[in-house]
């Protein structure tokens, strides 16, 4: 009896995950669909198909190792009730004025469905521009740009990150993408490349034993401060949270802090 009510507790919390970010995930996509037809100046019948055919043959952002580009990780926490409005907000800056920056390549936002936070992964197109554009894209997301601001904010003093390993399929933030994002900030004085051996396997496992898992990817700021892991479902479903041994300290308890969310994509950005 006892293991039928976790598995039935399992089932419904699944469940409830799920419908929040069913929830969340509309209604930011009816925000950034306004902002992003309020900043989009209007057009002829007769010219409006071929752009909208063009901006619609942009690939989405790929969490991979291909193409010379500058990855950035901006997890942002918000208050509650006010993840909406915040989207609203970052996606009219995203779309008047990131979009013309120049080097900016591509962005994504994605919006968890508790409520409590959104995540921005930006792609520029070498490290000067990644330089040039950070201490704008920072006051747009109400991040402070000086060093110790940002490691207070993100875990690390810098937003850049590397791909560090690729498990199955890489992750594609497309439209539909439903992603498990986790994040592990450095505790002072403690050992990085153990923590990072320690979630190079735990990513490979999870992959492994979670069938609605497609694939995943772990990132790692280029100052050693935090790792991020980015998983991403095959269906349109809630990823099996990770099971602790409530016995046994989690592998990240001696080295890190951690965090982890479900996430949609909420708006994606190219430069114009």
């Amino acid at each position: 009896m006892p293991s039928s009510c976790a598995v039935a507790l399992h089932d419904i919390t699944g469940c409830m995950r799920r419908a929040r970010v069913s929830v969340v995930l509309a209604s930011a996509l009816l925000a950034a669909c306004r902002a992003s037809r309020d900043a989009t100046p209007s057009r002829s019948v007769d010219s409006a198909a071929p752009i909208a055919a063009a901006v619609a043959a942009r690939p989405p952002m790929t969490l991979d190792t291909a193409g010379a580009v500058v990855l950035q990780v901006w997890p942002m926490a918000v208050a509650a009730g006010t993840q909406l409005d915040e989207t609203r907000r970052i996606v009219e800056h995203l779309q008047a004025d990131l979009a013309l920056v120049p080097g900016f390549l591509s962005a994504t936002l994605l919006g968890s469905g508790d409520g409590s936070s959104l995540v921005l992964l930006a792609a520029w197109q070498d490290d000067g521009a990644a330089d040039r554009g950070t201490a704008a894209l920072a006051g747009w997301l109400r991040i402070p740009a000086d060093t110790a601001g940002m490691r207070a904010r993100l875990g690390s003093g810098r937003p850049e990150v590397a791909v560090r390993r690729i498990v199955g399929t890489p992750p594609v933030l497309s439209d539909a993408a439903m992603l498990q994002f986790t994040r592990y900030v450095m505790k002072p004085g403690h050992s990085f490349g153990a923590l990072a051996t320690l979630a190079d396997s735990n990513l490979a496992i999870r992959v492994l034993q979670d069938t609605a898992a497609q694939g995943g990817v772990l990132l790692a700021s280029l100052d050693s401060g935090a790792l991020y892991m980015v998983m991403q479902a095959r269906d349109a479903t809630a990823l099996d949270p990770l099971l602790l041994d409530p016995a046994r300290l989690p592998f990240w308890a001696p080295f890190a802090t951690r965090d982890e969310r479900l996430m949609a994509v909420v708006a994606t950005v190219h430069h114009r």
